[in-house]
């Protein structure tokens, strides 16, 4: 390699740097309050608290379910787990659906980034999307149990009984690692809730960090590396073409919320980015339909239920998405 091209590929390293930096600078006072926020409700489990109540709330469970998937700092493959947990304990397949379809579209970490990076207008605006796609999922789940989706005929096999949390449990996929972490030994080494808040902030700073940095880089690289007029017309495109591409390309991919309002925000923001005004349905279609579905996440449901089960979860989601993204873009409001 030249001298020369050395030199370029400095600049080029040194310019992807500034970028990245000048961009985590925006965000990272946001994230941290987001993270300091799922800090004091993980030390203090007030979402283990009512999700443990959850098979008790009977005909409100839908919404309680609901309810706790917007503060719950799970995302999707986190959530999945859980609530095979929660059906094993007897909880009804609507409430769960509820839960396991709201949980990663919305955090107080998440709203926090979202209303930084985009504006309090489509933080709001994707509360309530996420709000409607609880109701919808578990409401059209529990229409269907007359159709035979009922929770004795979810699985594929019958899962043996015992504690996720436990090292030993048979099933690998569903296998919780939660006693490993920081904030656990530092529980079990000294009962202290304030060094257990630091610890708890510290892997969440870690986690939600990695998602938000994961989008910045994304974004950085493709708007200096790629030619991004396509991806902007995309994102700005109040036609229908692009909520749909954006809706049916996403279906794959491990997009977690704060990962998607990160990128958007590099294109969106006119300070670091590209000063698009991003279209109503295009961005409910990246920012509903990202997080909700994922490769990981349709893994263990192809691998633990039955194949009707997925179906339904994908067509929950996907429709929801197209609903919420063609009815925003309709509305009189925002844009």
């Amino acid at each position: 390699m030249s001298g020369a091209d050395m030199e370029n590929w400095s600049e080029l390293i040194v310019k992807l740097g500034a970028g990245l930096w000048r961009e985590i600078l925006y965000i990272l006072p946001f994230l941290m309050l987001g993270v300091l926020l799922e800090a004091i409700i993980r030390t203090f489990k007030w979402h283990v608290k009512i999700r443990k109540a959850l098979t008790h709330f009977g005909a409100l469970s839908i919404v309680v379910a609901t309810l706790l998937g917007l503060v719950s700092p799970l995302c999707a493959c986190a959530t999945l787990p859980l609530v095979i947990s929660l059906l094993l304990a007897g909880l009804p397949l609507a409430p769960a659906m509820s839960l396991l379809v709201t949980s990663p579209l919305m955090s107080p970490a998440g709203y926090t980034l979202l209303n930084w990076e985009l504006g309090t207008l489509w933080a709001n605006v994707v509360v309530v999307c996420a709000l409607f796609m609880g109701l919808y999922a578990g409401y059209a789940t529990h229409f269907l149990r007359r159709y035979g989706f009922t929770e004795e005929r979810l699985f594929r096999k019958i899962l043996p009984e015992g504690d996720f949390h436990d090292p030993d449990y048979p099933v690998v996929e569903l296998r919780c690692d939660c006693g490993k972490q920081l904030s656990h030994r530092v529980d079990r080494c000294t009962h202290n809730k304030f060094l257990v808040f630091l610890a708890k902030f510290w892997e969440g700073l870690l986690k939600i960090g990695r998602f938000a940095l994961i989008g910045l880089v994304i974004e950085v690289v493709a708007s200096t590396l790629i030619p991004t007029d396509w991806l902007a017309a995309l994102l700005s495109g109040e036609g229908i073409a692009p909520i749909l591409t954006l809706t049916f390309a996403t279906i794959p991919l491990h997009l977690p919320q704060v990962t998607a309002a990160a990128m958007l925000y590099g294109f969106v923001s006119p300070e670091v980015g590209e000063g698009i005004t991003l279209a109503k349905g295009a961005g409910i279609a990246l920012l509903i339909g990202g997080p909700v579905t994922a490769l990981p996440v349709m893994g263990i449901f192809i691998s633990m239920f039955r194949k009707r089960v997925l179906l339904l979860y994908l067509f929950l989601c996907v429709s929801g998405t197209l609903f919420l993204a063609f009815a925003y873009r309709w509305l009189p409001i925002g844009g």
